[in-house]
């Protein structure tokens, strides 16, 4: 076999080494999971917002958006980021847990939607009209089927509500909840914000928007969150990054949810501390960053409750097994655990899921501390391991 001319040999160098300059030049790939059918937030055309603000992140970074679709229902983590089909997931609530989380780049609250001509102007859960008036919230098809809106109505008394699919479909549609308004099917309708003020907008019927509280008190249930962007967790340079972009994007950013209507909440200021009091946020604030293992006493004991009784199941340090679910999922904004049911499960008992009742052991004030620990376990503000006390000396 006769050898190559050293002059080709030369070219063909030459030749791949152009190719693989060029290759090392394309911008990387902003890989995102995101749903084709899910306006206002995205769709396979890239004209939800959360389409536009990824776009916007990607020029910033000098990359290009590559999507990959999967539909928002159960499984939807599984079957797209944890399957590693993409390093990014826009709009999760903060506090999700399995990735590393951004700043907020926006929060949002739940709202109450009527027409204008009706002149409600319903702005507390605690109205005792809402006991005569036809109510639409939307229905998940959980174990816990209630929605937020539902069990918060619910613990009032407030029932025969008319429930609306959470999963869309071609004939279940987003803006049916807020069509049903218009209309007059339904007078009042509570609805996650983005979807109130981006479908109400269109309504060729005057509708009226406003908030529910950050917190409904009575069932500890949250109704105002904060938005982020969540990336892989072997992708800390990338979210170093895009957290960056972020912030130098941040007026782009209000300027495309301004563009979709989107009612923003602001963050509850901190509440003041009683003279005398320690503040565990100063207690914890060290040289080195905040103490995630210093707990409240409350917290404290429920470690001690939960490290007796229930790890076994439900994995030590609340992080989860495979016999039973994930509290701090479930007790999260994500979840369908109230602090009323939580109480009340512990109380009584599951005896068609294999769970015992606990009342012969634990009281309901160590309850009320088991669920102290969880939640401070699901809202990030313990970490794994043996917490300590707070005391007036720290």
């Amino acid at each position: 076999m006769k050898s190559i001319p050293r002059s080709v040999r030369g070219l063909l160098w030459l030749t791949a080494c152009v190719a693989m300059a060029a290759k090392a030049e394309e911008p990387k790939a902003l890989r995102v999971c995101a749903d084709p059918d899910n306006l206002p937030f995205s769709d396979k055309e890239g004209q939800g917002f959360e389409n536009r603000i990824a776009t916007l992140v990607a020029e910033d970074l000098g990359m290009q958006v590559q999507y990959f679709y999967w539909p928002h229902r159960r499984g939807f983590m599984r079957s797209t980021i944890r399957a590693k089909e993409c390093d990014v997931l826009m709009g999760i609530p903060k506090g999700m847990d399995g990735f590393l989380v951004t700043r907020p780049y926006y929060r949002s609250s739940y709202q109450f939607v009527s027409r204008v001509d009706r002149d409600l102007d319903v702005t507390s859960l605690d109205d005792p009209r809402l006991k005569k008036l036809k109510i639409g919230v939307n229905t998940i098809g959980y174990d816990y089927n209630n929605s937020p809106a539902a069990r918060s109505l619910g613990a009032r008394g407030i029932v025969g509500l008319t429930g609306f699919s959470t999963f869309y479909t071609d004939e279940n549609r987003p803006n049916a909840i807020i069509d049903a308004v218009a209309e007059g099917q339904i007078d009042l309708a509570i609805v996650w914000g983005p979807l109130a003020g981006y479908f109400g907008k269109q309504s060729p019927v005057p509708l009226s928007l406003a908030p529910l509280p950050e917190l409904d008190q009575s069932t500890k249930t949250p109704y105002a969150f904060d938005v982020v962007v969540g990336v892989r967790k072997s992708e800390k340079d990338l979210h170093a990054r895009i957290d960056e972009s972020l912030e130098r994007k941040k007026g782009e950013i209000a300027a495309i949810l301004a563009e979709f209507n989107v009612p923003l909440a602001h963050a509850p200021a901190a509440a003041p501390v009683k003279e005398g009091e320690p503040s565990l946020q100063q207690a914890s604030t060290a040289a080195h960053g905040p103490d995630k293992l210093l707990a409240s006493p409350d917290e404290y004991q429920g470690w001690k409750w939960f490290h007796v009784y229930c790890f076994r199941c439900h994995g030590i340090d609340a992080m989860g097994s495979d016999l039973a679910p994930n509290l701090r999922k479930s007790v999260s904004s994500e979840g369908l655990i109230t602090h009323e049911l939580f109480l009340k499960t512990v109380l009584e008992g599951r005896q068609e899921k294999g769970m015992q009742s606990w009342k012969d052991l634990l009281d309901k004030n160590q309850i009320e501390q088991l669920y102290q620990y969880v939640k401070a376990r699901s809202e990030e503000r313990l970490a794994p391991g043996r917490p300590h006390r707070a005391s007036a000396q720290q």
